[in-house]
């Protein structure tokens, strides 16, 4: 399973709930798809009755969800979605979840981070690294990011000098 975002509030009185994706995983959700929600141990299946965007968020509905309980269950619950579900992409391509966790390291094999996530700012991908309790952002561009190793989770950038110091926070 694949973590695709978190429940985050209700919305309105229909049964309805505010969905936050993480950055990438919106285009996996349309209605009729199946999700699931952790109870205790157990992966509950919902069917995704409607998905609207608004805002950074969703609006969304989950068939079987109507009482004020279940509503309650769902806050801050994570969106998992079945990895083998996943559209198949083309040789080279990846998902960029499947980068989360990845060690960023310069061409001179200096350990930067490891990679936190991922956004979306002003048209571009930023790459976010954690380093010592701070995050570097990082655009995620071939100009910069020489080598990408989905399977042992290792980037190799080029950053341009003082990139790193100018986008720690």
């Amino acid at each position: 399973m694949i973590v695709l975002g978190k429940i985050i509030n209700l919305q309105g009185k229909k049964g309805e709930l505010r969905f936050r994706p993480y950055e990438g995983t919106e285009a996996l959700l349309a209605p009729g798809k199946e999700i699931y929600l952790k109870k205790e141990k157990n992966l509950i299946p919902y069917r995704l009755e409607s998905f609207k965007k608004k805002g950074r968020e969703y609006i969304i509905k989950l068939a079987g969800i109507d009482s004020a309980e279940e509503i309650l269950f769902c806050l801050g619950q994570e969106v998992l979605f079945p990895e083998e579900n996943l559209p198949r992409l083309a040789e080279g391509e990846f998902y960029e979840f499947e980068l989360i966790g990845a060690i960023v390291r310069t061409r001179d094999q200096t350990e930067v981070g490891q990679v936190a996530g991922f956004f979306e700012a002003s048209g571009k991908t930023l790459m976010v690294v954690e380093r010592e309790r701070k995050e570097i952002l990082i655009p995620f561009e071939a100009a910069i990011c020489l080598s990408i190793d989905v399977t042992n989770k290792l980037i190799i950038i080029d950053p341009p000098e003082g990139l790193l110091d100018l986008n720690e926070i």
